[in-house]
């Protein structure tokens, strides 16, 4: 690796550490340089905002979610089960992403920070995509599945990323009001896509599964604890 390339790695480990541990907008530009030692020229020359960092930094995670998919796919039998797996890996919602979610969380329900939010949709639909459409075309080889037209994945992709986001933001509402979350809400939110996946992709009724809600139900118990530390 090159040392640019190198020096742009160290921004992007270093702003993410210290967005999850102090919070994006607790976290300046000066906040990076003093724990990188290196001057603001040397920054910008990289990023040419801390808003372009932490679009960077979905960027990656989107890839590296993937990345840990197609791992978990590998000796895993049975179309379906491997759709499944593809499914829920893409909703961001979950433990391997409890510390990227907990700091970007926060954003989801401010006007300045929808460009960020759609980057992040965009970078998960872009990675999911080939993987998801060759896991489709093998369920419907079998006969699993029997979409009724060919590119369903796009708005299977698309219907993923308005579920995490709306279940997010009941999360989120929630917990800024001080209430504990609703979970009765959320499944109702879950249920209602995942029949939506069903039906686009033509699958048996009940055989999409979105989610580990104890997963959902542990990072919202932690978004309640920084929020409330958080609070004055």
């Amino acid at each position: 690796m090159r040392k640019g390339d190198e020096r742009k790695q160290e921004i992007l480990n270093i702003s993410e550490r210290l967005f999850c541990q102090k919070g994006f907008d607790a976290t300046s530009v000066q906040d990076v340089l003093d724990q990188l030692h290196c001057s603001k020229g040397a920054f910008y020359h990289h990023f040419i905002s801390k808003d372009a960092v932490l679009d960077t930094i979905c960027a990656r995670h989107a890839e590296q979610a993937c990345e840990r998919a197609g791992q978990q796919l590998e000796g895993l039998e049975g179309s379906m089960a491997r759709l499944n797996l593809l499914l829920r890996a893409f909703l961001p919602l979950h433990r391997d992403e409890q510390a990227f979610m907990l700091m970007l969380l926060p954003l989801l329900d401010r006007p300045e920070s929808v460009a960020v939010r759609v980057r992040y949709q965009e970078a998960l639909a872009g990675a999911f995509l080939p993987p998801l459409e060759r896991e489709v075309e093998a369920a419907r080889a079998t006969g699993v599945i029997c979409p009724p037209v060919r590119g369903v994945c796009q708005p299977v992709l698309a219907l993923l990323n308005q579920c995490w986001v709306e279940a997010a933001l009941l999360l989120l509402q929630a917990l800024r009001k001080g209430q504990r979350h609703d979970a009765g809400a959320l499944l109702g939110v879950l249920e209602k896509y995942r029949r939506s996946i069903e039906v686009l992709l033509d699958a048996p009724y009940g055989s999409v599964t979105l989610a580990d809600f104890a997963d959902w139900d542990e990072l919202a118990e932690a978004l309640g604890r920084q929020l409330a530390s958080d609070r004055p």
